[in-house]
């Protein structure tokens, strides 16, 4: 994620990292926290009661250049696809906002209901609709599979994102 960023950073002036896997980009919130030339967005579990548990938490956002570029989205244990298409929409808004030029999405599937590494309560219909949200954004994006245990339903599941993301 953080190579593509930087390589992406030399064709584009803003670039944006969604980060849609059950546990927080940390690395990815470490390298870019203070910049403001590439904003960090991660809806994940809350490092309260979920791993990480040392990162990931909504105070964090960013220091000095950096300041206000990193976005934390950490849901409880149980988000249904309402919750989760709420803070989605509120990544979509930041991201908006900081006027990316373009997109890398962490598309993990551990949030999926039966994933043995997550707590989420996500379908595989889920990930379509989470797909035309991203697609809204109008940005050229890049992918980069992370997540995604239950193997039973990982290719319905990464299936849906695209086909959702080609619907728009």
């Amino acid at each position: 994620m953080a190579i593509a960023a930087q390589f992406l950073r030399t064709q584009f002036r803003r670039v944006a990292i969604l980060d849609i896997d059950m546990h927080h980009g940390n690395g990815t919130q470490q390298i870019f926290y203070r910049r403001d030339d590439v904003l960090t967005v991660s809806i994940h579990g809350d490092p309260s009661n979920f791993y990480p548990f040392y990162t990931g938490f909504e105070e964090e956002t960013g220091s000095e250049q950096g300041e206000g570029y990193n976005l934390n989205l950490p849901l409880p244990a149980g988000t249904n696809e309402i919750s989760y298409l709420e803070a989605l929409d509120t990544a979509r808004n930041k991201i908006l906002e900081f006027d990316a030029e373009a997109l890398i999405v962490a598309a993990g599937f551990d949030t999926f209901k039966d994933d043995p590494l997550g707590c989420f309560e996500l379908e595989s219909g889920s990930y379509c609709a989470i797909g035309k949200m991203i697609r809204s954004l109008k940005l050229p994006t890049l992918f980069v599979q992370e997540g995604g245990y239950f193997v039973p339903a990982l290719r319905e599941n990464v299936r849906q994102l695209v086909v959702g993301y080609e619907t728009i």
